[in-house]
């Protein structure tokens, strides 16, 4: 903000109201505080609620439009203005958007994947001199197709809401988890649940086949930290190292699984030798 010192007369810039000095001339003076910009259609300040809080002012459609554009283009703005107290809304925003979209994704996946059996088989036939081998390929081609025919696809698709609500909950508890032992929940569960509730918006990505949900997740990850730092108002590197943990950790516990495999594997080899 702007402020203009009574004695010298200078102006200068300030972030902050209050008493304090004037870097001109060094004489005390009192910078007043100044009303917030009133806010735009639609939008609403800090703690005010999002657009999705308010839907019922908005319109379901326009409200889940508005947020979404806020989640992927102004995250900071839209986790500053939730209201962790309102986990039911943010609940109901995280699995209606992973669910239609997640269904919507596994649709379309085995629509454009459908030929893709027949060709396998095609180019094992080809390939393949080793009858046995050839066999046992099209045995698991076959279950896959059999994974991925039209009523089970279209069975999981129904179920994915369920699903949904499983993974924000773990997702959530996993993060609070960790932000307990890093000290980083300064505000309890649901500001962490607000902001992984949210932080699901880029999961409109798994309706796109292959690369979409690798893409949704990572931008998931980061819109995570966002959230976190603003809903529990801690530091940029306390919300990173909340969100980045869990996956160190598993990524360690993969590598000793894999490290202990490797030691079976070897051990049952060497004594067949």
């Amino acid at each position: 903000m702007l402020a203009r010192c009574p004695s010298c007369r200078n102006t200068f810039s300030t972030d902050r109201s209050g008493r304090q000095e004037c870097p001109a001339c060094g004489k005390p003076l009192v910078v007043p505080e100044q009303a917030a910009a009133p806010s735009g259609p639609g939008e609403a300040g800090p703690g005010e609620g999002t657009p999705w809080e308010r839907r019922a002012e908005l319109g379901t459609l326009r409200a889940w439009n508005q947020t979404m554009q806020m989640a992927l283009l102004e995250p900071g703005k839209l986790f500053a203005s939730a209201r962790i107290e309102r986990s039911s809304d943010h609940l109901r925003f995280a699995v209606l958007t992973t669910s239609v979209f997640w269904a919507v994704g596994q649709i379309l996946e085995r629509a454009m994947l459908s030929g893709q059996r027949e060709q396998m088989r095609r180019l094992l036939g080809s390939i393949s001199d080793n009858p046995d081998l050839s066999s046992m390929m099209k045995k698991m081609i076959d279950t896959q197709a059999a994974a991925n025919s039209w009523p089970v696809v279209i069975g999981l698709s129904l179920l994915t809401p369920l699903f949904s609500y499983i993974f924000i909950y773990l997702n959530a508890a996993v993060t609070h988890a960790f932000a307990l032992l890093l000290g980083q929940s300064k505000r309890g569960f649901p500001a962490t649940f607000a902001a992984c509730a949210y932080a699901c918006a880029p999961l409109v990505l798994l309706a796109v086949p292959a690369c979409g949900s690798i893409v949704g997740v990572v931008w998931l990850v980061v819109l995570t930290g966002i959230g976190l730092k603003e809903t529990h108002r801690i530091s940029t590197g306390g919300a990173t190292a909340t969100v980045l943990t869990p996956y160190v950790a598993i990524c360690c516990l993969i590598c000793v699984a894999a490290a202990a495999m490797a030691m079976v594997f070897r051990n049952v080899m060497g004594q067949h030798s």
